[in-house]
C-alpha cells in the first residue's frame, strides 16, 4: 500500500470500512454508510441485543455492525463474550446473524448456570489450545 493510499485511510476512516458496515432493520443486517452506522450505533438499544447476569460475571451479546469477516467467509457482525473470567481468557465469539447470536448467548448462560464458572473456563481453555 502506498503512502498516499495509508493518507486517505488515517483521513477518512469510511474508506477503510467502505462495504463493511451495517444496521439493523428490525433483526436483519442491512448495508449502510458511515454516516448511517454512526448515527444508528449511538443509541446503545440498537447495540445490545442481551446482556444476562450470572453471579459475579455478565454475558453479553451486541450487534458491532462491522463485518470483521471484511470480506473472507461469512459475515461476522454479532458478537458475544463474557465478562469476569480470569483474566488468561477473554473469550469472543462472532456470529452472522441474530439468531446465530442469541442461540450462543443462552447456551453460554444456560452453561454458567447448571455447571458454573470454573467449568465454562476450563471449557474454553480447551477450545483456545
Amino acid at each position: 500500500m502506498s503512502n498516499t493510499e495509508n493518507d486517505t485511510f488515517a483521513d477518512n476512516p469510511e474508506n477503510l470500512l467502505k462495504g463493511h458496515l451495517y444496521r439493523l432493520s428490525g433483526k436483519k443486517p442491512v448495508p449502510c454508510s458511515f454516516g448511517e452506522y454512526i448515527t444508528f450505533m449511538k443509541s446503545a438499544a440498537n447495540r445490545i441485543i442481551e446482556q444476562t447476569q450470572v453471579g459475579d460475571l455478565l454475558v453479553s451479546t451486541i450487534f458491532t455492525g462491522i463485518d470483521h469477516a471484511f470480506g473472507a467467509g461469512e459475515k461476522r457482525l454479532f458478537e458475544t463474550k463474557v465478562f469476569g473470567l480470569p483474566d488468561d481468557i477473554q473469550p469472543r465469539w462472532r456470529f452472522a446473524t441474530w439468531n446465530q447470536a442469541v442461540r450462543e448467548h443462552r447456551r453460554l448462560v444456560a452453561t454458567l448456570e447448571s455447571r458454573g464458572k470454573e467449568e465454562l473456563a476450563e471449557e474454553i481453555r480447551k477450545r483456545q489450545e
